[in-house]
């Protein structure tokens, strides 16, 4: 019988994750830091991350307690720069 894997790569704050799906045989997602922050690891599942979705979730905050707070975005509008 033919085996299928789905491979997937995400970006997220620098970090890009890596998602392989083998259908029943199961998933696994494992986050690539940039060069200069150390190195790739994988997130294991638990009784709280069952879905794929509770996954990747786990990862982004895997990657939000590394890098910090998120940047306060810029407010865009139709205002005038100031002089």
């Amino acid at each position: 019988m033919a085996h299928l894997t789905v491979i997937q790569m995400r970006e997220y704050r620098l970090h890009r994750m890596e998602v392989v799906d083998n259908g029943k045989a199961g998933f696994s997602v494992v986050i690539h830091p940039p060069a200069n922050r150390g190195v790739s690891r994988e997130v294991t599942r638990d009784s709280l991350t069952v879905t794929l979705a509770d996954t990747l979730n786990r990862a982004k905050a895997e990657i939000d307690a590394v890098m910090g707070p998120k940047p306060v975005p810029k407010p865009r509008g139709f205002a005038r720069p100031a002089r």
